[in-house]
């Protein structure tokens, strides 16, 4: 039987439809999938616990390929969801599922890939929030309030963390195993953070 009870529908306490954006909702597992990560590397850096590079490396390309699936989001950027994005998220998917279950073939690809997609994003959104400042007038000199400060300090760390992984992906040994822990962390956190600014924003 179907009730036509609009507060038995919209339910209460636990079970009250919660209010968040699709891109909000996503933001939030995606964070706390890379804290758990970040975590887990530091035991994993102590020996302590066995680890799959590429199962990691699977993860996050099918994370990446969920957020461009449901949301048109990349590395580089927003874009539409057109037909050419739907199918390099399914082959992205394909290959982090494929990853994680048969290990050892797609790993330098994947690593590879993740690299270039993390350092040409992050320089790439860093020079198109800040290029238009840099040649800009008075206009854009003007303050900006707290909120977007914080909006634009939180997104401009989040660019920088992304192009330290990508390097330390595509460069491995450069950087020591237990930072690469720490940024995957801070990476998460931002994460948090983000969506708390967008809701307060929003």
């Amino acid at each position: 039987m179907i009730s036509n009870d609009p507060g038995r529908a919209a339910g209460t306490g636990l079970f009250q439809e919660a209010s968040l954006p699709l891109s909000i909702a996503l933001v939030i597992p995606v964070g706390a999938l890379l804290i758990l990560l970040g975590l887990l590397l530091f035991p994993v850096n102590l020996g302590l616990i066995p680890f799959s590079p590429d199962g990691q490396l699977g993860l996050l390309l099918v994370i990446m390929a969920v957020q461009m699936l449901a949301l048109g989001e990349t590395p580089v950027g927003q874009y539409r969801r057109s037909r050419l994005l739907i199918v390099i998220g399914i082959a992205f998917a394909a290959m982090g599922v494929f990853s994680c279950i048969v290990p050892g073939i797609l790993t330098d690809v994947i690593r590879q890939l993740l690299a270039v997609l993390n350092i040409a994003g992050g320089v790439i959104l860093l020079a198109k929030r800040f290029l238009p400042m840099l040649h800009g007038g008075a206009e854009l000199a003007a303050p900006l309030p707290p909120i977007l400060k914080r909006l634009l300090v939180t997104l401009t760390v989040l660019n920088v963390v992304a192009i330290a992984f990508g390097i330390s992906m595509l460069l491995p040994g450069l950087v020591p195993a237990m930072v690469i822990a720490g940024i995957v962390v801070v990476n998460g956190l931002l994460l948090f953070a983000l969506a708390s600014i967008l809701l307060q924003i929003g």
